[in-house]
């Protein structure tokens, strides 16, 4: 069944996560599973090839990892791609557009973001492969590290892109990227706005990918 794995991600996450991420996407007809699991066909196939259009989640986020420009033979390590858990190639792309923001800084501000993300984290190695270009393998250190990269990320767009989202936690680093990168530097990153009858809308699937990744990571609540 096309986009099963992505199916039972949503059904399984809060009504409020499921809103976080129709917001994200940009889903007008709401956010229950179905929803969105159609809106996913949408952005990626257009309005005319959704009706054909039969792939897997999987190939949805390797797309997404294509276009953003992952590593992919660092990823594969010499396996192959049938191999690859989908969540492992959405980490690596929440890693990829960690670092291109992160990159955009001066080593001022990537200060200040790392010392921000190092209030959050309880890994003494988690920052440090933050600032010798490591995101991946800051990202794969734990769940939590993934979840805190690709919150950063996405708190970054509370202020650029006008979505409110509950990543207030960390706004000491978010807005730090939000300011610096601006909307110029956001459609950059994400390929544009540009989005035609039947060409996939990167921008809005990228930023489903890394909400995904959020959802899949969620600390448990104690």
């Amino acid at each position: 069944m096309a986009l099963h794995e992505f199916r039972k991600i949503v059904k399984r996450a809060t009504r409020e996560q499921r809103h976080n991420l129709g917001e994200l996407t940009g889903s007008g007809f709401g956010s229950d599973p179905d929803t969105l699991c159609n809106h996913i066909r949408y952005l990626r196939a257009g309005s005319i090839g959704q009706l054909f259009w039969d792939e897997s989640w999987k190939q949805v986020v390797t797309d997404v990892a294509d276009h953003v420009g992952i590593d992919w033979l660092a990823l594969l390590n010499g396996r192959r791609w049938k191999h690859l858990k989908t969540d492992e190639i959405e980490t690596a792309i929440v890693a990829k557009v960690f670092q291109d923001m992160f990159d955009r800084l001066t080593p001022e501000q990537r200060e200040q973001v790392v010392l921000e993300m190092k209030r959050s984290s309880d890994d003494p190695n988690f920052t440090g492969l933050l600032l010798t270009g490591g995101a991946l393998a800051a990202a794969r250190a734990s769940g939590f590290g993934v979840y805190l990269i690709a919150s950063t990320i996405l708190g970054g767009l509370t202020s650029t892109l006008g979505i409110t989202l509950p990543f207030a936690a960390y706004m000491g680093m978010s807005q730090v990227i939000a300011l610096t990168i601006g909307p110029v530097g956001w459609l950059a990153l994400f390929g544009g706005l540009a989005f035609t009858l039947n060409q996939p809308n990167w921008q809005r699937l990228t930023l489903g990918v890394v909400y995904v990744s959020v959802i899949r990571n969620t600390p448990a609540r104690g």
